[in-house]
Order: C-alpha cells, then structure tokens, then sequence
C-alpha cells in the first residue's frame, strides 16, 4: 500500500437512507459450512440493526477480486458493499480506491481488542483498511508416541528411526506457504526491499536437497505432491505410517476424529540455519467498498463480525484461528491441545506482505515447484537446482 497514497476515509453518512430498506451484499471466496456461518451471522445484525437485509454471495478467489475492481455502478454492476478478502489483497484494493480507510473510532476499539500482528496486518502505518476476522497459519504436526521430545530441527526428523513403513515427514512441495518457513530460515528473510518474495533458486534447491529423505521414495514422493494431499496426508498419520507433516488449522477437525494422538508446534528450522523457521500468517479480513449506499451500515457489521461470540462461531466454521485478544485470554474457541500448537506458529510467524510484487512472486514460486512436482517419479536430488531453472540435466 504505497506511501503516497491519499487518505480516502469512508463515508459515515447513510445515503438515501430514508428512500428504502437497506440492502447490503457481501461479497468471499468462503463456500459450504464458511458461507452459511457467515450468512447466519449477518442474519442476526441485520436484525439487530433494524431491519437490515444482508445477502452474501460466495465466488472463486479469481472471481471475486474481478468484481471488486469492475464493481463500479457506471459499468452497470451492482457494487459490492462488503467483502471478507485475504489481506494480502488489500495493497491494491487501495492502491486502485476499491476501499477506504477505517474511521479513527473504529480503529481505536480494534487497537485495544486486536492481537498486535492482525491489525499491523491491515494497516499502513497508523491507516487501517479492514477489520481482520480470523487467521491461518501453517505448523509442524507430529505424533508424539514416536518422538521422545519436540523436534528440535527438520534433520532431527528425518534422522529418527522409525518402524519399518512410516514415513517421517511430508509437506505439500507445490506450495509455497509449506516450504517458505525453511527457505526463510536459510535467507536470513523471505522480503527484498522493494516489497517483494525474495525466493532465490539456489536456496529452494537446497531446502529441497536437505529434505531429500522425505520425498526421495516413490511413497514419500507421493505423500508430498498429487491431488488430494491433505487427506491423504491425515489418513497416513491416522494409519501411522506417517511421522510429521506441515498443517493448517483446518485439519484439527479431522486429526481429532481420526482418534490418532498428535501434538503441534512451529515449524522447526533446518539444522545449520542461521534464522527461524517463521511460517507464513494470512488474515482474513471485512473490507468496506468506497462505492456502498450504506457506508455506516457497513462499518457497523464490519465491527458487529468481531463480536467474540459471533467471531468465534464463524472460526469454529472455517477452521481458522482468532484474533480478539479476548478469545486467548479466555480460551473461547481454542478447542484443544492443537489451536495453541498453531497458536504458537502464529506468534512466530510473519503475516504476509500487502503488495502486489509479494503476490506476483508467490505465484511465480508456486509455478515453479509445481513444474518440478508435475514429473510421475521422484527426480534425482543432484538435479533438483537444474529442474528448478527450467533446464533439464
């Protein structure tokens, strides 16, 4: 969000507030048990607010940020009033005037309410553009019936004896996300100065090197690329023929069901790293559309979503983490040994730059390691860093 950016603060006043019944669409990328959640709270604010209708309207990720920037009314679209975004988003959201700055009342309930990281999340220096209302972060899963302690490195785990069939560890390669803590913990830093994902070829050779031992048999590669990853990978640890593998909270739902003891904690580092292993932490977040008739209305909900109990309701349905201060104080909606784990991996954590260079870039990484995923059988680890290039070896 560049610096020399305007103030563009939303309007507080109702326009034409007395010519009809207020009826506000929210826009997001949730579906199923996420978009019903979220409809069923919006629901009772409207009623709370007086009546107010409030239709929410689920798209793609793709779909949804092409509205947002062809929502204007005088290309004959209904705008948007509302919509739940991932705050990476936000950078260009306000670069392009799609959002506005929250007014200094509302942010000062969320500077007293908010873990620190969720707001910076959303802010460029004291402006702040969204109200964040859950988080995601990735952390190592384990089971701890064959660790005799915490892991202490990534080595550490792929040195440990195992029964004969049990894989000891896997993560989903294709993703950035999944081997950005490792690569950052061998760079020293996963951001250039200009805002961008500093993601050096060399050193993504040499994470992929180091974890040979965890995809370098067809089983192993297996486990950590294809479709349908994350339930094979829970259906491996529930069976225990895998030791560890990098998640996100949305799986507790189904480690929990699988009746398989498990423990979670940060991602450890790579044994000789110089840095942490900081996961990446993404924030979802209410954005209030410069184009809305019911600009107050809309902060109100805005505000109303981080509610405790209506927020905790809603992270219950998308099995994400919370962001009320409120909610670890008093352990509402850490259900579980497992939230704290991922608790944990959040403190660490670094939430996402809200650039669109960090954007482009984490799309160029993931074109990248899904062309070296796309081969049937396991490569050679000696020809990872020439793959990796794009040139064969």
């Amino acid at each position: 969000m560049g610096a020399t950016l305007g103030v563009l603060v939303l309007a507080l006043g109702c326009r034409g507030g007395s010519e009809r019944q207020a009826h506000l669409v929210v826009g997001t990328v949730w579906a199923g048990a996420g978009a019903q959640a979220l409809q069923r709270e919006l629901i009772r604010i409207g009623h709370d607010l007086g009546p107010v209708n409030v239709e929410v309207r689920s798209f793609t990720s793709n779909a949804l940020l092409d509205y947002l920037n062809r929502s204007q009314p005088r290309e004959g679209r209904e705008p948007l009033d509302l919509a739940v975004v991932p705050h990476d988003w936000l950078g260009q959201l306000v670069q392009r005037e799609i959002i506005g700055e929250l007014p200094a009342e509302r942010v000062l309930v969320l500077r007293q309410r908010l873990v620190g990281q969720a707001l910076q999340a959303v802010s460029e220096g004291r402006r702040v553009f969204g109200y964040p209302i859950s988080a995601q972060v990735l952390a190592l899963v384990y089971d701890p019936a064959l660790f005799g302690y915490p892991p202490r490195s990534i080595e550490e785990i792929l040195s440990t004896r195992f029964p004969p069939g049990v894989l000891p560890f896997a993560l989903d390669i294709t993703d950035p996300a999944a081997m950005a803590p490792l690569v950052g913990s061998l760079q020293g830093t996963l951001t250039d100065a200009d805002g961008s994902l500093l993601w050096r070829t060399a050193t993504v050779a040499q994470v992929l090197a180091r974890i040979a031992p965890a995809w370098r048999t067809p089983a192993g590669w297996r486990a950590c690329r294809g479709s349908d990853l994350e339930s094979l990978q829970v259906q491996l640890f529930a069976q225990g023929r895998l030791a560890s593998f990098i998640a996100g909270p949305w799986l507790l739902q189904a480690l929990e069901d699988s009746g398989r003891p498990f423990a979670v904690m940060p991602i450890p580092p790579l044994g000789s790293a110089t840095s942490p292993a900081r996961a990446l932490v993404g924030y979802q977040c209410v954005v209030v559309s410069r184009e809305s008739r019911w600009g107050d209305i809309a902060l109100e909900i805005g505000a109303r979503l981080l509610r405790e109990r209506t927020d905790e309701r809603i992270n219950r349905a998308t099995r994400r983490l919370p962001v009320l201060l409120r909610a670890y104080e008093s352990k509402h909606g850490l259900a579980g040994p497992g939230s704290f784990g991922f608790l944990r991996a959040l403190e660490q954590g670094q939430f996402v730059p809200a650039t669109e260079r960090w954007s482009e870039g984490f799309e160029q990484a993931r074109r990248q390691l899904e062309s070296l995923a796309s081969r049937s059988l396991p490569p050679a680890p000696g020809d990872v860093a020439a793959l990796l290039a794009g040139s064969r070896p």
